[in-house]
């Protein structure tokens, strides 16, 4: 009779390089945010369901993006009140709202007539 071979079930467990490539960053990256992995000999292996779940209580979590999404960002002090700094090469600037005032006089004043 022929035997009939069932496929094999998709690898559960990763390696260091693997699981860091099925979360989409480096190894390095991988190391410092201390994902829980298996120590199985000198071996690293990462349990795709840890990952998985690590990335839902990240997202969830002060970092994430549902975290973000979820709340406004609350204005800076310095960017609500207080003066605008002025931009571009050379801005001329009046100190006081009576040099402005006196400004504006000398614009709208009557011009003499030219013979």
């Amino acid at each position: 009779m022929d035997e009939i071979s069932l496929p094999l079930p998709a690898i559960r467990c990763l390696s260091k390089e693997e699981a860091a490539q099925y979360l989409g960053i480096g190894i390095t990256l991988l190391t410092e945010l201390e994902i829980p992995y298996l120590k199985l000999g000198r071996r690293s292996l990462y349990d795709r369901v840890d990952l998985d779940a690590w990335i839902e209580e990240y997202k969830q979590g002060e970092h994430g993006r549902a975290k973000k999404e979820a709340t406004w960002p609350k204005p800076k002090k310095a960017s609500t009140g207080g003066k605008i700094p002025a931009s571009g090469g050379l801005q001329q600037r009046s100190q006081t709202a009576k040099e402005y005032a006196k400004a504006l006089e000398l614009k709208t004043g009557k011009m003499p007539k030219h013979c």
